[in-house]
């Protein structure tokens, strides 16, 4: 038995911290990286692919998100597709899977009940609104004789964090407690980057990132199971069509801004790239004007830049304040901003700067 395992597409994804337009592409290469989730079980002629949840962002999805995901779904061909409701699709009676037109070979997993998918059964544990109190697989079987393979696919953690014994953490999977059961593979969906619990228990990760914080999104699990009981076997491909990327650097150089231009300018496919930029250290004024252009400049040329430069500093140093040549108001104005304290006071200072340079630039 060989199946993909892939969770939490959340086609549909709002990316509200994008601009409208790019938030759109970016929607739209979601639906493409489904497209090559299929193409990938068609190449290696997976028996079954299985959605462990958040197949969708939102219960409230549109006629227009629908159609694109039953579009995409259409180039699985005729290999079976299981999709599980997560917390973001729950099975509630108005729920956007519900109303999702489907390929014949794609089913819903929506019951707790065994549905044979080839050599295996599976076991769905659907959730029926967004944060269930009870293991959602607290209803599984111990297994009995003659099942064959045995696939649990479930939504939620396995791993209890908060320090107080007392809490309900929502979701959350017992997951060693079903793996006892005789279950052979647990098919995990929640967390958005690969996470191996044990041998028979995955978390395929998002296929495409959300977020920056996400650890190794952007794969599917392509699983072999050769017999009951049989360890499977489990190998990680990437399939994201974007990249997310963040550069934390320290600057103690100028010379260091023109590298960072340089490291920008080596990526591949920067339109599908998001990048957050975290820079800290001391510059000259010439360097930070630089780099307030650079940032411009590649806020519109990357998918999406998010620009953290709070800790990086630029006091005016001799060579600066040189520049900043006048007399009269001009040279008070200089003078009391360069006795300021507060930052207000730098950024009026570094704005004056380049607007002079401006100004030098411009002229005849």
């Amino acid at each position: 038995m060989r199946f993909i395992h892939t969770a939490d597409w959340q086609l549909g994804l709002k990316l509200r911290y994008v601009s409208p337009e790019r938030a759109a592409q970016l929607r739209l290469l979601r639906f493409q990286t489904v497209r090559a989730i299929g193409a990938l079980a068609r190449e290696l002629r997976a028996d079954a692919v299985l959605v462990a949840g958040d197949v969708l962002d939102d219960n409230a999805l549109g006629r227009d998100a629908l159609q694109q995901t039953s579009d995409a779904l259409s180039s699985f061909g005729d290999i079976p597709v299981g999709l599980l409701p997560g917390n973001h699709d729950a099975a509630t009676d108005d729920g956007a899977l519900s109303r999702l037109e489907r390929p014949p070979n794609v089913r819903l997993l929506v019951t707790r009940e065994p549905l044979r998918f080839g050599e295996a059964l599976i076991y769905p544990c659907p959730l029926f609104r967004r944060h269930e109190t009870e293991d959602p697989t607290g209803w599984l079987p111990e297994r009995v004789a003659g099942e064959g393979i045995r696939i649990a696919v479930a939504h939620g953690g396995v791993i209890n964090f908060s320090s107080d014994a007392e809490s309900t953490v929502p979701n959350l999977i017992d997951a060693d407690r079903l793996i006892a059961k005789g279950f052979d593979y647990l098919a995990l969906g929640d967390w958005h980057g690969t996470f191996r619990y044990n041998a028979r228990a995955w978390y395929p990760g998002a296929p495409e990132p959300t977020r920056f914080k996400e650890m190794e999104p952007g794969a599917v699990l392509v699983v072999d199971i050769d017999a009951p009981g049989s360890e499977p076997r489990v190998q990680r491909w990437r399939v994201a069509q974007t990249h997310w990327l963040t550069l934390d650097r320290e600057i103690t150089e100028d010379a260091q801004i023109g590298e960072l231009r340089a490291e920008l300018e080596a990526l591949p496919d920067r339109s599908q790239t998001l990048v957050h930029l975290h820079l800290r250290g001391t510059v000259s004024m010439a360097a930070r004007d630089a780099l307030d252009a650079l940032v411009e400049e590649y806020g519109e040329r990357l998918a999406y830049l998010d620009a953290d430069l709070d800790a990086l500093v630029a006091p005016p140093r001799p060579q600066d304040l040189a520049a900043l040549t006048g007399e009269g108001f001009m040279a008070a104005g200089v003078q009391c901003l360069q006795s300021g304290t507060n930052a207000a006071d730098a950024d009026a200072l570094q704005l004056l700067y380049r607007l002079q340079r401006e100004a030098c630039d411009a002229a005849p």
